[in-house]
């Protein structure tokens, strides 16, 4: 008997591997064929080709948005966002003096008026915003989120001054009061006093919500606008670079299968790839010239963008001053706590140095804002309370420190508006983008490539 070497059963596990050997090595002689390789090499095309395209279409945003015409457009939207802010502050100012003047003062009618304005001046801008705003949701949502959180301060406001006592007329063609739509709280106490303590309260209450809920909205608001148009320079680079590398990148793509394709069939220059090879070229040019703003645009906003930041650090510097003068107003008017809306007061940092020889722009002469002001309303003194009103008021000593700041920081608020409608203003302007058109033409070139590629197929098939 022979003995048992297992060649047998060697050579029948061996037989499938093989066999997958061949088919494995007939597929790369299949793909090495001219045929398979003009398909590959279509596809290849086509693929470059739809990412020249989608570059062309999607970078029309951040082209457009680095130019004076967009630039202008922002700064806009951000001058909307200070006057927002600006009214809803001077509105907190004139509530909280309301409450340290009693009922039958003749100043109360002209702080109340001021209240009303301010308050209606920002619904009008809001109103105004919304409506401007319906193609950018983003910004529309923050609006209505101001509009909302503005309708609760009114509610609290309103019932503050029916707290308070009888509402005045305001003077004027439309002889209108302050929350007139509403009915008359029941106060519950006819003591002035304590119509004084929960007004009072309802002041406190307002005036939080104001600078916790209200003005950081409106502060989120400016941060938004002026924010996005410096954004856009940091988004433009990446599309900058697809706009010129892509489209090279397909060029090179084209001339290496021309080159190839010529070699490999030893025939003319395929015109199909010659044609989708000129478009491409075009598309290049186009897209070269909707960015030929950016590197000045890029090279200006530096300074730019140090404009802007002053700008908003002024403004909240001037949010801050009118919230100090609300934290006086308040103090005074409270018969609870007055020594803790001193040490909010104490901690905005408003007051001048003492030994300084002149306050900077900024700041106030506190001199007059004596520890005896701010619990006056419990003073025992003889006219304590009215005295300490008259000085804090806008004609008192006090009063006129905080508008002599106030006017400074507004002139300053104005110079950095300017100082940044200037450099808007010469910013290079973004020309017209040809994103659109330049994908027609990447979509004639691919057609182009379809063509003489298929022709060459055909002719091998």
């Amino acid at each position: 008997m022979a003995p048992h070497t297992g060649d047998g059963h060697g050579a029948d596990r061996s037989a499938p591997a093989t066999r997958r050997r061949r088919r494995a090595g007939r597929l790369r002689d299949a793909l090495r064929t001219t045929p398979a390789l003009i398909v590959v090499g279509g596809a290849v095309l086509v693929a470059a080709l739809a990412a020249t395209a989608a570059v062309a279409v999607q970078s029309r945003a951040s082209a457009t948005t680095l130019g004076e015409r967009s630039a202008e457009t922002a700064v806009r939207t951000s001058t909307t966002a200070r006057e927002i802010y600006q009214g809803l502050a001077d509105a907190d100012v004139a509530a909280s003096a309301v409450f340290l003047l009693p009922p039958t003062e003749d100043r109360r009618v002209s702080l109340v008026g001021a209240y009303d304005a301010a308050v209606h001046e920002v619904e009008r801008t809001l109103t105004d915003s919304m409506g401007n705003a319906v193609d950018d949701p983003d910004r529309l949502t923050r609006l209505a989120t101001i509009a909302a959180r503005l309708k609760v301060y009114r509610d609290v406001v309103c019932a503050a001054l029916r707290v308070a006592g009888p509402l005045p007329t305001l003077p004027g063609a439309e002889q209108r009061r302050p929350c007139m739509a509403e009915t008359t709280a029941e106060t519950g106490a006819e003591d002035a006093a304590a119509r004084a303590v929960l007004a009072s309260a309802y002041a406190r209450e307002a005036s939080h919500y104001m600078s916790t809920e209200l003005l950081t909205a409106a502060q989120g608001l400016w941060n938004y606008d002026t924010r996005r148009l410096l954004e856009a320079r940091a988004d433009a680079r990446p599309w900058l670079a697809a706009s010129v590398l892509v489209p090279l990148g397909t060029l090179a793509a084209l001339v290496v299968v021309q080159v190839w394709l010529r070699r490999r069939t030893r025939r003319r220059l395929n015109a199909g790839l010659l044609l989708a090879s000129l478009g491409t070229a075009a598309v290049l040019a186009m897209l070269v010239s909707s960015w030929w703003h950016w590197p000045d645009a890029d090279r200006r906003f530096p300074e730019l963008e140090r404009a802007i930041d002053a700008q908003s650090a002024t403004q909240q510097r001037l949010g801050t001053l009118l919230a100090g003068r609300a934290d006086v107003y308040l103090g005074l008017g409270a018969s609870v706590d007055p020594a803790g809306h001193k040490a909010d007061f104490d901690r905005r940092d408003l007051c001048a140095d003492p030994a300084g020889q002149e306050p900077p722009r900024d700041r106030i002469d506190c001199t007059a804002l004596t520890e005896a002001v701010w619990p006056a309303r419990q003073s025992r003194t003889p006219n304590a309370f009215r005295d300490a009103v008259d000085t804090v008021l806008s004609e008192g000593s006090a009063g006129r420190a905080f508008v002599t700041a106030e006017g400074h920081l507004l002139a300053d608020l104005t110079a950095r508006n300017e100082e940044v409608s200037r450099m808007v203003a010469d910013l290079p302007e973004a020309p017209r983008h040809l994103g659109g058109t330049a994908a027609w033409v990447t979509l004639l070139a691919a057609a182009g490539v379809v063509a003489g590629l298929r022709q060459r197929y055909l002719e091998y098939q």
